[in-house]
């Protein structure tokens, strides 16, 4: 499992590839150059997701998120 300095940086650069608007991000783990590429924006904000829960997991806490809904009004 990688530790908290390698997610933070794998982190970073999933955010980047988001802003972006590029489906292909490239992590270094531990001396290892990964590229990964995904199929959509929703996938890639899914893997900003879990690493999101791994870090709070390994920094001992819990993630909240807010899901507002606002229904269409016709």
């Amino acid at each position: 499992m990688p530790d908290l300095t390698d997610l933070q940086a794998n982190r970073a650069a999933i955010v980047a590839a988001l802003g972006s608007g590029q489906l292909r991000a490239v992590f270094h783990d531990g001396g290892t150059r990964r590229e990964v590429e995904w199929r959509s924006i929703p996938d890639l904000e899914r893997a900003l997701g879990a690493i999101d829960r791994e870090i709070a997991a390994l920094s001992g806490r819990r993630i909240h998120t807010f899901k507002p809904f606002f229904p269409e009004h016709y």
